[in-house]
């Protein structure tokens, strides 16, 4: 039987980010059950608004144009109880990072470029914001500063399951 944590012991909210593939979807999900929170994926927020797949939203706003209703997503986020899963593009944002920080603790799920290649190996129709490069290796070397500079708490999650992901978060809560 999965333990349930009371809520009046962690934040209000986890706000989870990372490079896409790093399991925010996965460990958010878990978290959310394990305290009784609801898992919101601001990716998904952004298909529901537009009622189109991320990637054909990117191509019809345009990049920029795309930046700058994402960072106003991020921005108008307010919720309570939730684990929150913004795209990994958000760290490009420094007014929405600032607004999730003032959410809940902001989870940085570390992944290795090796293992990244080996969940992705075609990311062409994710909707990903390739500002510094369209190829993974770019996009992580110019995003993982950035998710260490924003990170409240850091996670590695090498060789380790969702599962032990989350517990490990839940741990460094407490």
């Amino acid at each position: 039987m999965k333990k349930i944590i009371q809520r009046k012991e962690f934040p209000e909210n986890l706000v989870l980010i990372g490079m896409f593939g790093s399991g925010k979807s996965t460990v958010g999900k878990i978290l959310a059950e394990k305290l009784r929170y609801t898992f919101v994926d601001v990716d998904h927020l952004i298909e529901g608004k537009f009622r189109k797949p991320l990637q054909k939203v990117l191509d019809d706003l345009g990049m920029k144009k795309f930046m700058r209703m994402e960072d106003e997503t991020l921005r108008k986020l307010h919720y309570r109880h939730c684990v929150i899963s913004p795209g990994g593009s958000a760290v490009y944002y420094p007014q929405g990072m600032k607004h999730l920080k003032s959410l809940g603790p902001r989870i940085f799920l570390k992944v290795a470029l090796p293992e990244l290649k080996k969940r992705l190996p075609d990311w062409s129709n994710r909707g990903v914001v390739c500002r510094g490069g369209n190829n993974l290796p770019a996009l992580h070397r110019e995003r993982a500063p950035l998710f260490r500079r924003y990170a409240d708490i850091t996670v590695d999650t090498a060789r380790k399951s969702a599962e032990r992901i989350a517990n490990e978060i839940l741990k460094s809560m407490r």
